[in-house]
């Protein structure tokens, strides 16, 4: 038995994205930045890539993206790029983060190192759902909030935020804050334009959607001129200077160009409620629950998830606890800032759905955690 229930985490490449990838490594090896005529084929095909993408994250395809490592990367280079330092005596340049409580470490580490080092940062709370408060959100934007960072879906629960509220209430008290949305766990998935919606900036990873990994897209708007890069070199993209991987770029746009958002939302929706409505006695799901790709599954008082993602795991079912890169982590900060009790939070499971997920999937795996848990009892 082999059922891969954590797609969160990372997705099975798509057959047409690694074709891609092949075709890449084997044709387009020339680096982008020469002169010569296949180089310049490589630029192109790079560029290509880049128009495939922006129009997945607008109608429009509006806006200027940089090719990164990944979202990691892309929401590092906004936060510590965005709110910088002064100079003399390592104060605080005037300039206040907010970011929303419960985000990945990527976004939450970042935050975490400016505020020990002497910035002004602040947290949004969330509401029990895992939505945010925007109640809060309108109290804690101030003249000199210089960028905000929320989740378009939270890793954890899979709460899909009202992006469209969320901005609205920041504009309403300060137009002139960067708001950069991490849509790592949306992209392509969900309905998202980041144009329409008045986002400044957005970070994706192509795993989460077949792509290959270490490869990503910073997308931001007009408002590039006020991130100052955190690296120097090469000329290639302004915010992240070297080679660019064209393998992995045009992997990523392959992925993308073949994803049927309505389709996989569809079948997706089907797994989710067939999920839910099979789910083991004493067995609830938390969050608000908008989003068929990812549930937070809250295990019976005393049942450890690492238990039970243990003895699935020895009959060939992969599910997680919660974020992939919080794995480790002593708390889940997401459920914690939720308002659940602590011992709660680590009696959780996580369950994700790919495209390549069938219905007896689902089947197996709710079978196989009745079993488990009758066991543990």
């Amino acid at each position: 038995m082999n059922i891969y229930l954590d797609n969160a985490a990372t997705a099975k490449q798509h057959p047409a994205a690694a074709q891609e990838v092949a075709y890449a490594n084997e044709n387009l090896f020339y680096n982008s930045a020469a002169l010569y005529k296949p180089s310049l084929t490589v630029k192109n095909e790079i560029a290509r890539a880049g128009e495939i993408i922006k129009r997945r994250l607008a109608r429009t395809g509006g806006g200027e993206i940089t090719f990164t490592s990944g979202a990691t990367e892309s929401n590092n280079i906004v936060i510590l790029g965005k709110v910088t330092r002064k100079a003399m005596g390592g104060q605080s340049g005037g300039h206040h983060l907010l970011v929303l409580e419960g985000e990945h470490s990527s976004v939450y580490a970042p935050a975490k190192y400016l505020r020990d080092n002497g910035f002004d940062v602040g947290f949004v709370p969330l509401n029990r759902d895992g939505t945010c408060d925007l109640t809060a959100l309108r109290r804690l934007v101030r003249h000199d909030t210089a960028l905000f960072v929320f989740g378009l879906v939270n890793s954890d629960t899979g709460c899909i935020q009202n992006a469209a509220e969320i901005v609205r209430v920041v504009r309403d008290r300060n137009r002139g804050v960067h708001i950069h949305c991490d849509a790592t766990q949306g992209f392509a998935k969900i309905p998202f334009d980041a144009v329409a919606l008045g986002i400044d900036s957005v970070a994706i990873s192509a795993h989460k959607i077949g792509g290959p990994k270490g490869v990503g897209v910073l997308w931001f708007s007009s408002k590039l001129s006020t991130i100052k890069p955190l690296m120097h070199g090469g000329g290639q993209q302004f915010l992240r200077p070297g080679t660019e991987n064209t393998p992995a770029i045009l992997g990523f746009a392959k992925a993308a160009e073949v994803w049927d958002t309505d389709v996989n939302l569809a079948k997706a929706s089907q797994l989710h409620e067939r999920l839910i409505r099979g789910l083991p006695a004493g067995c609830t799901v938390n969050g608000i629950n908008n989003n068929p790709y990812i549930t937070n599954i809250q295990l019976p008082s005393g049942v450890l998830g690492q238990t039970v993602m243990n003895a699935l795991a020895v009959v060939g079912i992969c599910v997680g606890l919660g974020s992939a890169c919080a794995s480790a982590a002593v708390k889940n900060r997401t459920l914690l800032a939720m308002g659940i009790a602590e011992a709660r939070t680590k009696q959780v499971l996580r369950v994700s759905f790919g495209i390549n997920n069938t219905s007896q999937d689902v089947d197996t795996f709710l079978a196989e955690l009745k079993k488990v848990l009758g066991e543990l009892r």
